[in-house]
């Protein structure tokens, strides 16, 4: 039986989440939750999507998330294409958004914090973020005055998965089915500002920090890869399965793993149990924000298939 890290992606998160926050957290839902290690907190939430609004060439959306249902000021600060701008938002509701999963195996839940879609405006002359992330947080209604870390989030399009195909001329080699959450989310990926929802963006000095090194912003990066292994039991009892997981690897900023969870399990347990220990002995090298490591987050994606 064969198994393999099929892909690792680097995933920057904003600092208000700081990970720990908004991260979504499966609790003895799906099988092998309960060996994860639940992600810290550095800051109240994190910006975990940002995308173009269709039709309006300076209008961004963007999600944060928390680990707690909370209302906050923040502000976020970007490199864009262009410059440096800074965005306040007064009031960001962070919500619990518990998403209901069916799996190849068990129906199940994830506690969830995140915000509905937010939005602001950048000016057309700035082009487009490059790095993006949750500077200060404070009070809903107050300006933002604690400082969180650049944990940034650098917008990219992910590419579609490919479709597995399976050959079925051998005994039970079946492919399993997809995750699929089943309730909505109050984070739409399509929504549309309403007016005077949108805040707008205006241009600031590049931050000295930033000019201490020629590269201010580097992903978290693999050092030594301990690859997944296809689970000897399945293999045993002739079931021959092809599956992938996505571990969310929360990192210090020394690159050490400190929290780690199933972003997209399979719903088998024995596949799910030997990605979260594979992406946990890898080791890896921290993320650089403004020039200094920071925390961060590495997504570690195995994919298992029959020999």
């Amino acid at each position: 039986m064969i198994a393999m890290v099929r892909r690792f992606q680097t995933l920057s998160i904003g600092v208000l989440l700081g990970l720990s926050i908004v991260a979504s957290l499966p609790r003895n839902a799906a099988a092998g939750q309960s060996e994860q290690k639940p992600l810290r907190t550095y800051c109240a939430g994190r910006i975990i999507a940002v995308s173009r609004v269709g039709g309006a060439a300076s209008i961004w959306r963007y999600e944060l998330a928390g680990d707690v249902p909370a209302a906050l000021s923040v502000q976020l600060t970007m490199q864009t294409t262009q410059g440096w701008y800074r965005v306040v938002a007064p009031i960001v509701p962070l919500l619990q958004d518990n998403g209901v999963y069916l799996s190849a195996e068990a129906r199940y839940k994830r506690f969830q914090v995140h915000s509905p879609a937010q939005f602001f405006e950048l000016p057309i002359a700035a082009g487009r973020p490059k790095y993006i992330w949750v500077s200060k947080v404070g009070y809903a209604g107050e300006a933002p005055n604690m400082p969180c870390p650049a944990m940034w989030l650098a917008p990219e399009k992910r590419a579609a998965k490919p479709v597995a195909h399976v050959d079925r001329s051998g005994p039970a080699r079946v492919a399993l089915d997809v995750t699929k959450r089943l309730n909505l989310s109050v984070y739409d990926p399509h929504a549309r500002p309403a007016v005077g929802a949108v805040a707008s963006a205006v241009a600031i000095p590049e931050p000295t920090s930033a000019t201490t090194c020629r590269k201010p912003f580097i992903a978290a990066k693999l050092k030594n890869v301990v690859a997944p292994s296809y689970p000897a039991l399945y293999a045993q009892i002739g079931e021959r399965w092809i599956a992938a997981v996505g571990v969310l690897v929360e990192l210090a900023p020394d690159g050490s793993v400190v929290g780690r969870i199933l972003e997209s399990p399979s719903g088998r347990k024995l596949f799910d149990e030997n990605a979260l220990s594979a992406a946990s002995q890898t080791t890896y090298t921290p993320k650089i924000g403004l020039c200094l490591p920071v925390p961060g987050y590495y997504i570690y994606e195995a994919e298992y298939g029959p020999q």
